[in-house]
C-alpha cells in the first residue's frame, strides 16, 4: 500500500475543499447576479431532476475501485484489463438505457413542473435538460476511468483532475456569463469539461498505468460477484440521489423557482460541510481492503483507522458546525445580501444530524471491502422512503423547511441503525469510538464558540462582527487544540512535522 499516495490524495482532497469553498463563495453570487433568482432556480431544479438519472450508472466507479484494489491485494493484476473492458461494455449498455429514459422523461417536463414553473421557465428547463443528459452519458464513462485510476491508489491524479476541472470551470463560467447571461452556458461548459477529462483519463490509463482494457473473455464468476456489489451500490445511489435531489425537484414542482434558489444555497453550504469528511474517507477504501485481506487482527486495526480518521474529521466538522451556527447568519447576509436568510436554517437543520454519521464514514469502506453492503442498502431504502414522504407531503403545507427536516430525519435514523449494526456485525465499540473521536476536541470547540459569541455579540456592523468572530474562533480553537485537544500520537506527528519543515528550511 502506497501510503504516500494516500497522503497526497488526502492533501489534494483538502485543497479541493478550499478551492470548492472559494469557488462557491465567489461564483455562486456571480451566477445569481447574472441569471437572476428565477433562472438560477430553474437551473438548480432541472439539474437536480436530471441528476436522478445518475442512479442508472449502477455504481460502476465504486465497483472498479473495490475490485481493482482486491485484485492487486491478492496479486491477481492480470485480471484487471479484462475487468475494465467488461465494465466499459456494461457502461455502454447503461448509456443506451439512460438515453431511452431521458427521451421519455423529456415529454413529462411540462406536466411535472406545471404548478411551480412558468411556461417560459419550462422551455428553459427543456433546453438545459438536453445538455445535462448528454453530460450524464459522458460522465458514466468518466466514472469508469476515474474508478480505475482510484483503484490503483492514484488519488493524487484523480483529485488533481478534479482540481483542474473546478479551476477551469470557474474561469470559463466567469468569462462565459459575462458574454451571454444564460444558464445554458454553464451546462455546456460542464459537458465540454467532462469530455475533456474523459480523454485525459483514458490517455493516462494507456500510457502511464500501462493498462489496456482488453476483453479476453467474459468472466461470469467475476461478473456475478461484482454485479451483486454493483446492484447494492445502485440501490445506495438511488437513496443518495433522492436525499440530494428530491428536495429541489419537489420545491420546484410545488412552490417556485425562487424557493429553489434559496434552498439551493443551504444545500451548497451543506455540501461543503460534507466534503470536509468525505475527502479523507474517499481515499480509504484500498487501505481498508489491504488490512482486511492481509492482517490477522483485522477488526481492531480497522477500528483504530476509523478513530484516527474520525478524529481529524471531527476536528474539522465540529469546528465548522459551531462556527457556522454562530456566524452563519451574518455570513449569508454579507455573501448574498437580503432574501436568503432561510438558507442559514436549512444548512443547520441538515448539518447537525449528519455530523455523527460523517465522523465514522470510514466504516463504509469496511462494508465495501467486505462486500457487506446489503443491510445498509436496506436501511437506506427505508429512510429514503420516509424522507420522500416527509418532503413531498410536508412541502405542500410547511414549505422548504419540511424538505430539510425530512432529509435530516433520514440521516439521524440511518446513523443510529448503522451504529448498532457495526457493533453487532464487526464488534466495533461505537460508543467508545465516538468517545475517542470527540476526545477533548469538543471542549476546544465549546471554548472557541463561547469566546467567538462574546467577541462578536456587541458589534453592530456586520462585516466587522463577522471578521472579529471568525478570527476569535480560529485563534482560540487552534490554540486550545494544540495545548490539550490533540492526543499524544497526534502531538508527536505534529512535532515531527515541525522538525522536518525546519530541517528542510
Amino acid at each position: 500500500m502506497n501510503r504516500n499516495e494516500v497522503k497526497w490524495g488526502a492533501i489534494l482532497a483538502y485543497i479541493l475543499i478550499i478551492i470548492n469553498a472559494i469557488y462557491g463563495f465567489v461564483i455562486t453570487p456571480f451566477i445569481l447576479g447574472k441569471l437572476g433568482k428565477a433562472e438560477y432556480g430553474v437551473y438548480k431544479t432541472i439539474s437536480s431532476f436530471t441528476a436522478s438519472l445518475m442512479v442508472l450508472d449502477l455504481g460502476l466507479g465504486g465497483t472498479l475501485i473495490r475490485y481493482i484494489a482486491k485484485f492487486r491485494a491478492s496479486r491477481e493484476d492480470g485480471k484487471i484489463p479484462n475487468f475494465i473492458a467488461m465494465s466499459l461494455i456494461q457502461a455502454t449498455f447503461l448509456c443506451v438505457i439512460i438515453f431511452g429514459v431521458s427521451v421519455g422523461l423529456y415529454f413529462t417536463l411540462d406536466a411535472f413542473f406545471a404548478k411551480g414553473l412558468t411556461l417560459q421557465e419550462i422551455e428553459k428547463a427543456k433546453q438545459l435538460y438536453i445538455f445535462l443528459c448528454l453530460g450524464i452519458i459522458a460522465h458514466l464513462y468518466e466514472n469508469v476511468l476515474n474508478g480505475t485510476i482510484s483503484g490503483y491508489n492514484k488519488f493524487s491524479v484523480s483529485n488533481g483532475l478534479k482540481l483542474f476541472r473546478i479551476l477551469f470551470r470557474a474561469g470559463f463560467v466567469l468569462i462565459g456569463l459575462n458574454i451571454v447571461q444564460d444558464s445554458l452556458v454553464i451546462v455546456i461548459i460542464d459537458l465540454v469539461l467532462t469530455i475533456l477529462l474523459l480523454i485525459i483519463e483514458f490517455l493516462y490509463l494507456l500510457f502511464k498505468l500501462k493498462v489496456k482494457p482488453i476483453l479476453t473473455k467474459w468472466d461470469n464468476k467475476v461478473f456475478k460477484s461484482s454485479f451483486k456489489y454493483t446492484i447494492l451500490l445502485f440501490i445506495t445511489s438511488i437513496a443518495a440521489q433522492v436525499n440530494n435531489n428530491l428536495d429541489n425537484v419537489a420545491i420546484g414542482a410545488i412552490i417556485s423557482a425562487d424557493a429553489v434558489a434559496i434552498y439551493s444555497i443551504g444545500l451548497v453550504i451543506f455540501g461543503m460541510f460534507e466534503q470536509l469528511s468525505t475527502s479523507i474517507s474517499s481515499v480509504m477504501l484500498p487501505t481498508i481492503t489491504v488490512i482486511l485481506e492481509n492482517d490477522d487482527d483485522i477488526y481492531s486495526k480497522t477500528q483504530e483507522e476509523i478513530i484516527k480518521v474520525g478524529r481529524i474529521q471531527f476536528m474539522l466538522l465540529g469546528a465548522a458546525l459551531a462556527g457556522f451556527t454562530i456566524l452563519g447568519d451574518a455570513f449569508i447576509k454579507l455573501w448574498l445580501g437580503s432574501g436568503y436568510q432561510d438558507a442559514y436554517l436549512v444548512s443547520i437543520i441538515l448539518m447537525i444530524p449528519s455530523l455523527f454519521e460523517l465522523c465514522v464514514n470510514v466504516c463504509l469502506s469496511v462494508l465495501r471491502a467486505k462486500n457487506n453492503l446489503g443491510f445498509r442498502t436496506f436501511v437506506l431504502l427505508g429512510t429514503t422512503v420516509v424522507n420522500a414522504i416527509i418532503t413531498v407531503v410536508g412541502t405542500c403545507f410547511f414549505g422548504y423547511f419540511a424538505a430539510a427536516v425530512g432529509t435530516a430525519f433520514s440521516f439521524l435514523v440511518g446513523s443510529v441503525i448503522m451504529n448498532i449494526y457495526y457493533y453487532k456485525k464487526y464488534n466495533f465499540r461505537m460508543i467508545n469510538i465516538y468517545k475517542r473521536i470527540f476526545g477533548r476536541t469538543w471542549i476546544c470547540i465549546l471554548l472557541a464558540s463561547a469566546i467567538c459569541f462574546v467577541a462578536s455579540y456587541f458589534i453592530q456592523r456586520l462585516l466587522i462582527k463577522f471578521i472579529v468572530g471568525f478570527f476569535a474562533f480560529i485563534i482560540i480553537y487552534i490554540t486550545t487544540l494544540l495545548l490539550f485537544g490533540l492526543n499524544n500520537e497526534e502531538k508527536s506527528i505534529f512535532r515531527k512535522r515541525i522538525i522536518k519543515e525546519k530541517n528542510n528550511g
